[in-house]
């Protein structure tokens, strides 16, 4: 009589399981990267979109005003000013807030020359690293202006 012998289908079925579980891991790392990724640039467009208002705030000061300190920060206030630097803390919400409390800066050095008035505006996050940096010019019209 011939021997009858039975394979069990456990260990295809096994297998078949560690295969999946190996696809869905792979699968699920690849989601994580991509809305890791999503979220960074998500972050970063947030900060720039920032930066550009007050950009622009910093600009239309500077050019609506003489463009000294004390009219910048009497137009702009919840600013410091630091060995001739004015310097603005914000929160994570880039609200106004102290210098402890900051994630982000906003500097503006400003520069003294006759007929033109300006600075260099930088933006730096809470581990000092350079967001972002423009240099303003506007001409100076009326009293310190060359006819």
């Amino acid at each position: 009589m011939p021997k009858l012998t039975s394979h069990s289908k456990t260990g295809l079925f096994l297998m078949e399981m560690i295969l999946s579980l190996l696809i869905l891991s792979l699968a699920g790392a690849a989601c994580i990267q991509v809305f890791a990724s999503a979220y960074k640039s998500r972050v970063k467009a947030r900060e720039l979109n920032h930066i550009q208002e007050l950009t622009t705030t910093v600009g239309e000061i500077l050019e609506g005003s003489d463009g000294e300190p004390r009219t910048i920060l009497s137009l702009l206030p919840d600013g410091t000013e630091e060995n001739g630097v004015l310097k603005y803390y914000y929160n994570s919400s880039w609200q106004a807030c102290l210098p402890a409390e900051s994630c982000y800066q906003m500097h503006l050095v400003l520069s003294a020359s006759t007929g033109e008035k300006g600075g260099i505006l930088s933006f730096y996050d809470s581990a000092e690293n350079e967001l972002y940096k423009l240099s303003i010019r506007f001409p100076q019209i009326g009293e310190g202006a060359a006819a």
